[in-house]
């Protein structure tokens, strides 16, 4: 997929040595920043051309620090799609400090990647409100060794967290 924004007023950078560009198109493709600068690109093959009618284009923020069990839910405040109510403060990707606020958590070796696989692959594909979540924080508990941590990582689960 194709995706283009087309009459940029003003992109923020997120770098502080030049801190603000006046590029006025950014061109995206399959997820990845493909073009920023004029609008002197071909964008016949766009799927989506965004007008933004001189807006200002800035960085989506990222918590690297939440807690979710399974879906957009936290057990430990009882809240609800809070992943979800934090896009519309920019928030666009999130980092799971683990799972340990699961009810009745498991705290053995297998019971912790299981629990660090299903939330890894619960949000594999799952955008709550359009933001990424990396899930599956493996708890460190006694008795993982470093096989563990060699089949979870093959998995796909990269994060680990003291319990």
């Amino acid at each position: 997929m194709k995706t283009a924004i087309v009459n940029i007023g003003v992109v923020v950078t997120g770098d502080y040595q030049n801190p603000l560009s006046h590029d006025s198109c950014i061109v995206m493709e399959n997820g990845t920043i493909s073009h920023v600068g004029g609008q002197n690109v071909d964008l016949s093959d766009c799927n989506v051309v965004v007008d933004a009618d001189g807006a200002t284009v800035i960085p989506g923020l990222i918590d690297s620090h939440v807690h979710i069990v399974l879906g957009d839910y936290t057990p430990r405040q009882k809240t609800v799609d809070f992943l979800e109510s934090y896009t519309h403060g920019g928030i666009t990707r999130s980092i799971t400090a683990s799972e340990v606020h699961a009810p009745g958590r498991p705290s053995d070796p297998e019971g912790v990647k299981a629990l660090a696989l299903m939330a890894q692959r619960c949000f594999q594909h799952y955008r709550p409100g359009g933001m990424t979540v990396h899930a599956g924080s493996v708890i460190l508990e006694p008795g993982l060794v470093e096989q563990d941590f060699q089949a979870l990582a093959g998995q796909g689960v990269w994060l680990s967290k003291a319990g």
